[in-house]
């Protein structure tokens, strides 16, 4: 006899917090008393100084209440910026990091599922077209990843000689940008490129890659995820 599949029940948003929560306390153990003195420090703040004021008890009751949400408010702020800390945190050191990170990207780029180079000691090169032009973004020690990044500079400019080519080396040593910071690397650079561009260059990269082309074993891009939502900071 057939059984029917009971419909997945909808995340609730208070399910979201709690998830955000579980991830936060395992890079920061101290997160809930954290948000707890926040959300206790603003309306006993506002009662002091009503009681030091001889504040009637209506208005002050009106004021714990409203200061209640503003610690409320602020507690919640500070659970969201230290989410954020704490999934790259946990990125740092996970193969495929950097691309967890481009999957958040915003619209307007074209984001290479697979990294476009790699060497046998798992270093890896990422590539992406978008109004900047052309961006290549390594995983690895500098010393082999900028061999790579230069192996891909030569290649791009081949099929595509007047677009940008930026090189970004992510990772914690020295002159490369940190996982944290690897977004806003890309948004700020320059755009020079119209959007009718975009697709054009990135169909002319499409040449080179190799039919025969497969990532090295230990490596899945996939397996390294992020929140988007914690990204965005919602």
């Amino acid at each position: 006899m057939a059984t029917q599949n009971n419909p997945q029940k909808k995340k609730h948003w208070w399910n979201n917090f709690a998830d955000v929560y579980r991830v936060t306390k395992r890079t920061y153990p101290w997160i809930g008393w954290a948000m707890l003195a926040v959300l206790l420090a603003v309306p006993l703040l506002v009662l002091i100084i009503c009681l030091l004021t001889s504040v009637s008890i209506g208005r002050t009751i009106f004021y714990i209440i409203i200061a209640a949400s503003v610690g409320m408010l602020l507690a919640t702020t500070l659970l969201t910026r230290m989410a954020n800390n704490a999934m790259y945190k946990q990125l740092e050191g996970v193969k495929g990091n950097v691309y967890a990170i481009l999957r958040s990207i915003k619209r307007g780029w074209i984001v290479e599922e697979e990294p476009v180079a790699f060497n046998r000691k798992q270093d890896l090169v990422y590539r992406l077209v978008g109004r900047p032009g052309i961006v290549l973004i390594s995983e690895g020690p500098s010393s082999r990843a900028a061999e790579l990044l230069n192996e891909q500079e030569r290649k791009c400019h081949r099929v595509a000689p007047s677009v940008p080519i930026h090189k970004i080396q992510a990772g914690q040593g020295k002159n490369q940008v940190p996982i944290s910071k690897l977004l806003k690397t890309i948004n700020h650079l320059k755009k020079e490129i119209s959007k009718d561009e975009v697709p054009i260059v990135g169909q002319r990269l499409q040449s080179l890659q190799n039919k025969a082309y497969r990532l090295p074993g230990g490596v899945d891009p996939n397996k390294a995820k992020i929140n988007r939502r914690m990204l965005r900071g919602k």
